[in-house]
């Protein structure tokens, strides 16, 4: 249940459940409360939720060695064959609008139920491809301390469109000119990926090594991605949805099928698809509200990566080297996802004032109640890495190494979720989803600080025992990045993953009330990231949690014994695993937004005549939030 801590008493816990029962439902004006909520029974996503694959691999390498030169060709044919099963909803799915109509038998704000044709109880989508690959590489010694690498690789994906099938209800609908065709997968195209690299020994005695490289390389999209264009096809199976739509907690639109549940759940779903008159096979298909395709030109993904790096071996009486490397990556052909059903903005309206966003208009779809995600490429994107590494022995049987690393990441979509329509909503964006811009990479650490002891004791082992070892690893990082959003839709197109806009001073926000006004800016002073970007749209994930210091201890025996004439070795190991806690209670624990409502702070309340937004200040219990981060824990 949202709302209650780990550290709360089982009383303070009852109370709270109390209190949520009591604010759950609708407001005093008659308004839908969204949050919070309860739920039990069995989860949307796992029934019936499997991937198998089968491959199939062949490949045939040659090489040839010509003075300095050691040449490899060769030829590479995968067959794979996958399938995938995923039925959200397929046990059914009913939701109430408050615990008293689900207990009165009331008829629920939303309905859903996904089924398999003609009977089938495990209906699954498949993709079948092969891929040929040609490649040829020369690694030519141009000197004996430098060596030049260099080659080319040629990837051709086919895809066998005999297991789909058009539903020409999905064919029919024009999205603007658009059309998806669930009977058909991305043509043909072969993808050239060149590559080139070299080493460099400069002084000839591996004191100083230089390399680096720049080329294309080819990656392989999970399959489910594309299974999901025949799963939600309703080709394979039929997936029902009834439901009530909201904006700001109230209902503007209500399937009136629902009224028929009214007095009692069906639980089985022949029952269901009798009361509703569902289709059973596929004869006469229907086009779902979730729909999905691959863009005819789709390719795989292509990224040119380049790397330079140094190791260096210091001129010391112990062994001491650095290693410098830094990695720069440019998208060629990233992957993203667009609704192809949202309309042009050019002429939409736009918010007045520093936030001057879109404002969606109420037909801002070509087909109403339709999402049709589509999987496309984006060449936007890019991302560096740079590492320092510092390896040493300063005594004998001691080992350390002290290593940072900074990245950046930057891209439209690190696609988190595998249904296409939830992770198409779920990009955080200022305008919408369809006109995202590049971001931080939602996965990316940009600073970390890594460092190891390893010291094998040195005393002379008697009988069993061969060796001691104890090694102590630290790993310093901020453990998450946040997002900060407003905690409900703000320009309109039903989602509520809005990115804030940050105000420079308070001429450029417009609060409800005072004390909303007061709450928002001491909050903003103690910030880091809110002061320092003023006057800007906060970036997803940009907003880091404070760090983390963890240290893990190992320590080891070595034994060893002889029967007959066979050595035999064995190693027993003692972890402790975040030590550093034991010292100190804050040391190696994560803290969290959840003290902040996961940094969405602000309310958007509407605008006023003249298109400026209003907002108010999000509470937590009742309480204005006044740090962002803390060791809360929420379940």
């Amino acid at each position: 249940i949202k709302g209650i801590k780990t550290h709360e008493t089982v009383e303070n816990a009852l109370k709270i459940v109390e209190n949520l029962k009591h604010r759950a439902g609708k407001d005093a004006e008659g308004n839908q409360i969204m949050e919070p909520y309860m739920s039990a029974g069995y989860e949307l996503f796992t029934y019936n939720n499997g991937v198998k694959n089968k491959i199939t691999s062949v490949i045939d390498n040659f090489t040839y060695f010509a003075g300095d030169h050691k040449i490899t060709a060769g030829i590479s044919f995968e067959h794979q064959l996958a399938s995938n099963a995923y039925m959200r909803n397929g046990t059914g799915y009913y939701r109430y609008s408050s615990l008293d109509d689900f207990l009165n038998g009331a008829a629920p704000e939303t309905f859903a139920w996904t089924y398999g044709y003609n009977g089938v109880s495990d209906p699954k989508a498949q993709v079948t491809f092969n891929q040929i690959g040609f490649y040829a590489q020369d690694e030519w010694n141009i000197r004996p301390n430098v060596k030049l690498t260099y080659g080319i690789r040629f990837d051709d994906l086919i895809f066998d469109n005999s297991d789909l099938q058009r539903n020409d209800a999905i064919y029919d609908l024009d999205f603007g000119g658009k059309r998806i065709d669930t009977g058909k997968w991305p043509k043909s195209r072969m993808q050239i990926s060149p590559r080139v690299g070299f080493v460099w020994d400069v002084f000839k005695d591996n004191s100083l090594k230089v390399r680096g490289g720049t080329g294309i390389f080819t990656g392989r999209l999970p399959l489910v991605f594309f299974t999901n264009m025949p799963t939600n096809s309703n080709m394979v199976q039929n997936a029902v949805v009834f439901g009530t739509k909201y904006e700001n907690g109230i209902a503007v639109s209500h399937d009136s099928r629902l009224d028929q549940l009214a007095g009692g759940m069906i639980t089985n779903v022949d029952d269901a698809i009798k009361k509703f008159g569902l289709p059973t096979t596929i004869e006469n298909p229907v086009a779902g509200s979730k729909i999905s395709g691959v863009k005819d030109n789709f390719k795989m993904p292509q990224i040119w990566k380049t790397s330079l790096a140094v190791d260096y071996q210091l001129p010391t009486s112990f062994p001491l080297s650095v290693t410098g490397e830094f990695i720069y990556n440019k998208n060629i052909n990233a992957v993203t996802l667009e609704n192809i059903n949202i309309k042009d903005p050019s002429n939409w309206e736009h918010f007045n004032g520093a936030d001057n966003r879109l404002i969606y208009p109420s037909d801002y779809t070509y087909v109403s109640g339709k999402n049709a995600v589509v999987l496309t490429n984006t060449s936007k994107g890019h991302g560096y890495t740079a590492n320092v590494t510092v390896n040493a022995q300063p005594v004998e049987d001691l080992n350390m190494m002290l290593a940072y690393t900074h990245t950046e990441s930057k891209e439209i979509s690190g696609l988190p979720g595998s249904d296409p329509v939830s992770t198409w909503q779920g990009m955080l964006t200022i305008d919408g989803p369809n006109f995202a811009t590049v971001q931080r990479s939602r996965y990316v650490v940009p600073d970390k600080v890594i460092a190891a002891i390893n010291y094998n004791l040195p005393f002379r082992h008697k009988g069993l025992l061969r060796k001691t070892s104890l090694n102590l690893f630290y790993s310093g990082y901020s453990a998450s990045g946040y997002s900060f959003a407003y905690t409900n839709d703000m320009n309109g197109d039903g989602i509520n993953n809005d990115m804030m806009y940050i105000p420079k001073d308070d001429s450029e926000i417009k609060f409800k009330n005072e004390a909303d006004r007061t709450a928002f800016w001491n909050f903003v002073d103690q910030d880091s990231y809110l002061k320092n970007h003023k006057g800007e749209y906060a970036e997803a994930y940009a907003a880091r949690a404070p760090w983390v210091h963890r240290f893990d201890l190992r320590i080891t025996e070595d034994f060893s014994f002889k029967a007959g004439k066979t050595e035999h070795h064995f190693q027993l190991s003692l972890d402790f695993m975040n030590i550093g806690n034991m010292i100190n209670s804050k040391w190696g624990v994560m803290k969290n937004a959840s003290s902040s409502n996961g940094c969405r702070i602000l309310k958007y309340e509407g605008m006023d005549d003249n298109k400026t937004p209003i907002f108010s200040m999000y509470k937590i219990n009742g309480e204005y939030p006044t740090e962002t981060y803390s060791y809360n824990r929420i379940y």
